[in-house]
C-alpha cells in the first residue's frame, strides 16, 4: 500500500515549478556576481589607472596653519579637478583644441592624453570655477569632475619660507607644512608665533632697502628674548606657494636657517664678553690698535695715539685690537665659550631645511683665533647670531628661538654667562650707539633706547676665496637697550653703491637705517609703549678683577 502511495512533492507540475526556481535562482547568481565582477574591476582598474585617485578620496582635511593672532596663513579649500575618459571619446582632435583654449595646457600634451585609449587620465588638478563653467558648456559626457581639496595660501610671498608648501597630494614639501605635515594631515592645527601683519611691514621694507642698493638678497628676523618666540622671519628671494612655477634653488632658500655667513664685525661683541666672563678681560685693560699683526687689518687709518680699552676697540670696531683680546683668550676658552653658544651644531628648531655651522673645531690655529675674534673664518646661520645676542642680553639665561606660539618645550633655565657679564655685553652695545656719529644718528629711535652692532664681511666665492668687491652688510640690535626684549636683525647681500653716493657699503650705511624702520613698524603694529632710558647698572669688576690700569 505504501508503495502505491502519491505524495503531493512526487507531481509533475511541481517538479517542473521546482526546476524554475532553481534556474531562476542560477540567473540570479549569474547576474549577481557578473555586477560584483565590474565593479570591483572598475574600482581596482581605476586605483591601478590612478592611484593617487583613491588615496585622494580617503584623506581627512588637512589642519589650518594660524599667525600668533588668528591669522589664517594656510588652508585647504574644496576644488574641481578634471579628468578623462580616453577610451571612449571619439572627437581628441576637436576636444584637445577646444580644451586647450581653457585649461591653459598645451594642445598636444592634452591631445596625447586623450589618444591614450586608457580609461581614465588626469587632465588638470585643481581648475578654477571659470574652468569648469567652460568645460561643463563643451558637453563631452566623457570629461568628469572630481571634488578634492587646495591649499591655499593668503598672505603669498609674504611667509613663504616658513610656511612652506604642500605637493599635489597635500604633503608637505617645505617649512612648517613639511615639519608638521602628520599633525595637520590629521586635521590638527599649528599656531606660529609670527605677526603677519609685522612680516608684511618688515619684507616691504627689506625689499625696499634690497631694491634701492640693488643688492642680491636680504633677511630679516625679529624675535622676543623672553621666551624665544620669532615674530618675524623673512628671507629674500621668496617665492609664492600657491604658484610652484616660482619655485627654483635660490628662491626656496630660507636664508634665515639654511645660510652660512661670516658675520664679520657683529662678532666683536661677543669676544669682549667672552673674556669678561671668563676673568680674561678687564674693561680697563688697554691695547695697542696700530700693533700689527699677521693676516690681520683694519679698515680705517687712527688718527690718535691707537691705545683703546676694550669698549672703544668694540665701538671703533677694531679689527686689530678684538684680534689681541682673542689672543687673550686663547684657543680653549674661545672654543668653549662657542661651543656653549651652540656655534658647532644645527640650531634646535622647527624647520628641517636648518643647516648646520660650517665650522670645524678640531682645525683650529692661532691664526684661526685671531680672525674668528672678528668674525672671519667661521660661519654660522643668521638665526644663530640672533640666539646668541638674545641670551647674552637675557641675563645670561640661553634663550632658545621657537616659530611655535606659546612653546612650553623652548624654555631654559641653562645659564650661558654670568648677570653682570650680561650687564656689560648690553653696555658695549649701547656705546656703540651712543658713541659713534654714524651708527646712532641712523637707528636711534626716541624713547625707545637701542644698542647693536655693525657688520661688514667679504663674501667668499665658490673656491672660498674672498671676492674683493661683493660685500655682507649687517646690523644686530637689542632695545630696549636697557630693558632688553627684542633682537632685531638685518643683512644684506652685495649692495651696490649709489650713483650720487661717496659712502662705502656698511652696516651702518646700509643695515642701520632699515633697523630703523623696522622699530618703528614693531612699535605702531605691536603697540610698544616707550622706556625711559635709566643710567645702566655697570658691572662692578672689583668682584672679578683687581683695580688699575692695565696695557697690554
Amino acid at each position: 500500500m505504501r508503495k502505491n502511495r502519491k505524495f503531493l512533492f512526487d507531481s509533475d507540475s511541481l517538479k517542473n515549478f521546482h526546476k524554475r526556481i532553481f534556474f531562476s535562482i542560477l540567473v540570479f547568481l549569474f547576474f549577481f556576481f557578473s555586477v560584483f565582477y565590474r565593479i570591483s574591476f572598475i574600482t581596482i582598474s581605476s586605483y591601478f589607472d590612478n592611484p593617487s585617485q583613491v588615496k585622494l578620496e580617503e584623506k581627512v582635511n588637512r589642519g589650518i596653519i594660524y599667525d600668533r593672532n588668528g591669522e589664517v596663513l594656510a588652508a585647504s579649500v574644496e576644488s574641481k579637478s578634471l579628468s578623462a575618459r580616453p577610451i571612449f571619446i571619439k572627437n581628441s582632435n576637436h576636444l584637445a583644441k577646444e580644451l586647450a583654449k581653457i585649461i591653459d595646457i598645451d594642445e598636444d600634451i592634452i591631445k596625447n592624453k586623450l589618444l591614450s585609449g586608457k580609461k581614465f587620465v588626469w587632465l588638470k588638478r585643481n581648475i578654477t570655477p571659470s574652468e569648469h563653467q567652460k568645460i561643463i558648456d563643451l558637453g563631452e559626457i566623457n570629461l568628469e569632475f572630481h571634488s578634492e581639496r587646495k591649499r591655499i595660501y593668503p598672505y603669498k610671498n609674504s611667509a613663504s619660507h616658513l610656511v612652506g608648501f604642500v605637493n599635489i597630494d597635500h604633503v608637505g614639501q617645505k617649512g612648517i607644512e613639511r615639519s608638521f605635515d602628520q599633525k595637520l594631515s590629521s586635521s590638527k592645527d599649528v599656531t606660529l608665533s609670527i605677526d603677519i601683519n609685522l612680516q608684511q611691514s618688515i619684507r616691504h621694507n627689506l625689499l625696499e632697502t634690497i631694491n634701492y642698493y640693488k643688492a642680491e638678497s636680504g633677511l630679516a628676523i625679529v624675535m622676543d628674548i623672553s621666551n624665544g618666540e620669532i615674530l618675524s622671519s623673512v628671507s629674500y628671494p621668496d617665492f609664492n606657494p600657491n604658484d610652484n612655477s616660482s619655485f627654483n634653488e635660490d628662491n626656496l632658500m630660507n636664508r634665515v636657517i639654511q645660510a652660512n655667513y661670516e658675520m664679520g664685525s657683529t662678532f666683536k661683541p661677543l669676544t669682549a664678553v667672552n673674556g669678561f666672563d671668563y676673568g680674561i678681560i678687564d674693561p680697563s685693560m688697554v691695547f695697542d690698535v696700530k700693533k700689527s699683526i699677521k693676516g690681520v687689518k683694519d679698515h680705517d687709518s687712527y688718527k690718535d695715539d691707537g691705545l683703546y680699552d676694550v669698549e672703544k676697540i668694540v665701538v671703533e670696531s677694531s679689527n686689530i685690537g678684538t684680534a689681541q683680546i682673542a689672543l687673550k683668550i686663547g684657543k680653549k676658552n674661545q672654543k668653549d665659550f662657542l661651543k656653549k653658544l651652540g656655534f658647532f651644531e644645527k640650531i634646535d628648531i622647527e624647520l628641517l631645511e636648518v643647516e648646520k655651522p660650517l665650522a670645524n673645531p678640531n682645525n683650529w690655529r692661532e691664526h684661526e683665533t685671531t680672525r674668528i675674534g672678528f668674525g672671519h673664518s667661521f660661519s654660522i646661520t643668521p638665526l644663530h647670531l640672533v640666539k646668541a645676542y638674545a641670551s647674552l642680553s637675557n641675563n645670561g639665561y640661553i634663550v632658545n628661538p621657537t616659530f611655535i606660539l606659546n612653546s612650553k618645550s623652548k624654555s631654559s633655565n641653562n645659564i650661558l654667562i654670568k648677570e653682570d657679564s650680561s650687564e656689560y655685553f648690553l653696555n658695549l652695545l649701547n656705546a656703540v650707539v651712543s658713541k659713534t656719529k654714524f651708527t646712532g644718528p641712523r637707528v636711534n629711535i626716541d624713547g625707545y633706547n637701542i644698542g647693536g652692532k655693525t657688520g661688514t664681511t667679504e663674501l667668499i666665492d665658490s673656491s672660498g676665496r674672498y671676492y674683493k668687491d661683493r660685500n655682507m652688510t649687517s646690523f644686530i640690535g637689542v632695545f630696549p637697550i636697557n630693558k632688553p626684549k627684542y633682537v632685531v636683525y638685518t643683512a644684506i647681500t652685495y649692495p651696490k653703491k649709489p650713483i650720487d653716493s661717496k659712502q662705502r657699503m656698511t652696516g651702518a650705511v646700509v643695515n642701520a637705517p632699515l633697523v630703523k624702520k623696522i622699530i618703528y613698524e614693531m612699535i605702531k603694529i605691536l603697540n610698544l609703549p616707550s622706556v625711559r632710558h635709566d643710567e645702566f647698572i655697570k658691572a662692578d669688576i672689583k668682584k672679578i678683577y683687581k683695580s688699575g690700569y692695565a696695557f697690554l
